[in-house]
Order: C-alpha cells, then sequence, then structure tokens
C-alpha cells in the first residue's frame, strides 16, 4: 500500500502501550510506514529507534502527579512537542494519515493544520476525558472545558476509532457523528496469549491460593477495594494462606502500599511493580482469581477493562462490579458483586470452589477467542484506513 502513517499517544512511551503497539504493527504488516511519536520512560527513554520496522521518536516528557497544575504543565509540555515533531514528520516524511490517541483531546489545532497539507486525521478515542476529570477534580470548569476540546476534537477529525460500542453511542448522541466513518477497535489480546508455567513463581506459591490484579494504579483505579478486601478475607474470614498479588504501577502505588502496611498485611498483599509481557503471563499462570476492583462512577460503566480481556484469554475468571461493558465482554464467565461485601464474598467463593472457577475461566477462553481477539479488530482497524484513503 506504500502509505505513510504517524501514531502519536501522548499518556504512555511505546512500545510499552500495548494498544497503539498492535495498531501500528496490524498497520505494518498491511503495506504501511509507520512512525511512532510518544513521551519517553524510564525503561524506553532513547529519542529514536526502530521497534520491529517502525519508527519511533520520542520526547522528555513532564508526567503529572495529580494536581491540576501538574496537568497543565505535562499537557504544555507535550502539545507543544508532538505539534512540532509532526509538523516537520508531515513535510519530510509525506505522511498520509496522523492517527492520534487519547487522552488528551487536545490535538484538533494539529488536525486543522495538517488539513492545510493535504493529510488525513484520525481521532482514536481510548478514553472519555471529560469523564475522567469530573471524577479526579469534581470541576464543572474543567469538565466543560474537555467537552469542548472533545467537540472540536471530533468535528476536525476525518474518522473515529473507539473501544466499545457504549464509545460509539456516546458519540452518536452527544455529536451526531457519521456512524460509517466509526470503527469499534477492541483492544482484544493477541491469538497467542495465554498463562505461561514459571517454576520459581509455582514454587514460591504453591502454598497459596492466589488472587491477582493487573494494571494501573491511579486513585481512580480503585485498587483500595483490593486492600480492604484483604483485610476482610484474611483477618475476619481467617483465610490466611491467600496472597493477593498486585502487578503494576502508578502515582497511587506508594500511599496504597502504606495502607496495605497501616492494615498489617504486609504478609499478604505483594506490590510487584511493572513487569514485562512475558512476566504478566507468568503470573496468570499462578493466579486462581483475579480481580477487578473499579465501581461504578459514570465513567467505568463505559469502559472495556484490558485486564479482563487478558484474564479471559489466559483462562482465568475474575470478579468485579456489575459493569456494562465489563458483562458484554465476560458475560456468565466472570461473577459480578453488587457492594462491597457481595464482593469479598464472591472472591471467596471462586477460592472455596477451584473447580468452578476453572470451568469459568476455560468458558471465557473460549468467549475472547470467538469474539474478541486482536485479529478481528485488527480487520476493523484496516476497513477505516481504506475507507479514508479511497476517499481521495
Amino acid at each position: 500500500m506504500n502509505k505513510n502513517v504517524l501514531l502519536i499517544v501522548q499518556n504512555n512511551s511505546f512500545p510499552f502501550d500495548r494498544r497503539v503497539y498492535k495498531e501500528a504493527v496490524s498497520l505494518k504488516k498491511h503495506g504501511f510506514n509507520v512512525s511512532v511519536i510518544c513521551p519517553k520512560s524510564e525503561a524506553e527513554n532513547k529519542a529514536e529507534e526502530v521497534v520491529d520496522g517502525i519508527h519511533v521518536y520520542r520526547y522528555n516528557d513532564l508526567p503529572a502527579t495529580g494536581g491540576k497544575l501538574s496537568y497543565i504543565f505535562e499537557y504544555l509540555n507535550s502539545m507543544t512537542k508532538i505539534f512540532l515533531k509532526s509538523i516537520k514528520l508531515v513535510r519530510t516524511k509525506k505522511i498520509d494519515i496522523v492517527h492520534v490517541a487519547n487522552p488528551p483531546d487536545f490535538f484538533w489545532p494539529l488536525a486543522k493544520f495538517i488539513k492545510l497539507f493535504n493529510v488525513k486525521f484520525i481521532y482514536d478515542q481510548h478514553d472519555l476525558a471529560p469523564e475522567v476529570a469530573k471524577i479526579k477534580f469534581g470541576s464543572n470548569f474543567f469538565y466543560k472545558l474537555l467537552l469542548l476540546n472533545e467537540k472540536l476534537t471530533v468535528k476536525n477529525t476525518d474518522g473515529i476509532i473507539v473501544v466499545n460500542n457504549s464509545f460509539k453511542k456516546r458519540l452518536i448522541e452527544m455529536y451526531n457523528i457519521n456512524e460509517e466513518l466509526c470503527e469499534i477497535v477492541y483492544n482484544g489480546p493477541p491469538e497467542n496469549f495465554d498463562s505461561k508455567p514459571n517454576q520459581y513463581l509455582i514454587e514460591k506459591y504453591k502454598d497459596y491460593k492466589v488472587v491477582l490484579y493487573i494494571g494501573l494504579m491511579a486513585a481512580s483505579d480503585n485498587i483500595n477495594v483490593i486492600i480492604e478486601a484483604a483485610e476482610k478475607i484474611v483477618f475476619e474470614h481467617g483465610k490466611k494462606d491467600v496472597k493477593f498479588l498486585l502487578v503494576g504501577d502508578g502515582y497511587a502505588r506508594a500511599s496504597l502500599e502504606k495502607l496495605s502496611g497501616e492494615k498489617n498485611l504486609k504478609d499478604y498483599v505483594e506490590f510487584l511493580g511493572l513487569v514485562d509481557y512475558e512476566s504478566v503471563k507468568e503470573f496468570l499462570y499462578i493466579a486462581d482469581v483475579c480481580v477487578a476492583p473499579d465501581t461504578p462512577n459514570g465513567l467505568n460503566e463505559y469502559l472495556t477493562l484490558v485486564k479482563v480481556l487478558e484474564y479471559l484469554k489466559a483462562g482465568k475468571t475474575f470478579v468485579s462490579f456489575d459493569l456494562h461493558e465489563t458483562r458484554i465482554i465476560a458475560g456468565d464467565t466472570a461473577l459480578y458483586a453488587k457492594d462491597f461485601d457481595d464482593y469479598v464474598n464472591k472472591i471467596i467463593y471462586l477460592l472455596d470452589n477451584p473447580a468452578i472457577a476453572k470451568e469459568m475461566g476455560e468458558k471465557g477462553r473460549e468467549r475472547i477467542n470467538r469474539e474478541f481477539l486482536w485479529k478481528h479488530s485488527e480487520e476493523r482497524l484496516i476497513s477505516l484506513y481504506k475507507k479514508l484513503l479511497d476517499k481521495n
């Protein structure tokens, strides 16, 4: 196809951001020349490199610490560097399509500018930025500001990618978008994703039942729910043979570790930090039950949680609160809690009934293989690109 694509991701490095990585690899496989702009991270800190044939350009970030001002400084720094680098690449590499992942939704000025060079613009909506801000800050001003930016981005885009049908329905209702140019691209796992044994971990946790969480650790990720559940399961229900393994990182991790210590859970809750992709599979292998602590809050109901896709693809059932899109993914292959006490009881039920947990996990694996693998999403991604290129 020999067309040039520029992917932009602001809130993660590349290839750490697995969704953007899968999109980039899929586009490369279908004949596109792919470049990526992203921030540096501790692990991925080269200013330029080629990853699997994809040209990556990284800038120095000023990551937010959770306050409003820190986000303002982060975005001012990022937007300036992304805009300048994008314009340079559009001109030197003759980019045909710029594909931007949110958050944030401040890329509409870039969309307007690149259209002067006859470049197409794709808005890839990973998150609902206005709702996220409302939950974080409770501020009507920031909510309205981000809604305005979302509206301007949607107005200036040529095509839209969303993560599920709830996102698509919301955009149709709010902005009357062209459904033909909006594709649902689930962040599904690859076909070969599965758990795999690691003898060290198997031996280390052989005398324990393992409850596993994989994901981010910001305040909005509700990890405190897992810690409070651990306290109740260990001390009130007397289950001293349970280990809660928390894989991932985020700005809230330090305060969560402190909370865990204050509850005397250091022997039962382990914070394992960021691990590589292969290690995730190894922790999934030893898990008896997985957990998703995301609570109903006006945002989580819309989200497709990547962790639940990966739990099920690895053949592991999970306990979560009753969220619409989580039910769409898992159906009857997971357990859904109506409140905190029910959440605790359902974790205990699965720990006490390993045969049932295993059967549910196997059914979940079949469900993911049938409907939600990345190969199905790849078809829709390439379909949107072809539609836009055919419009030229």
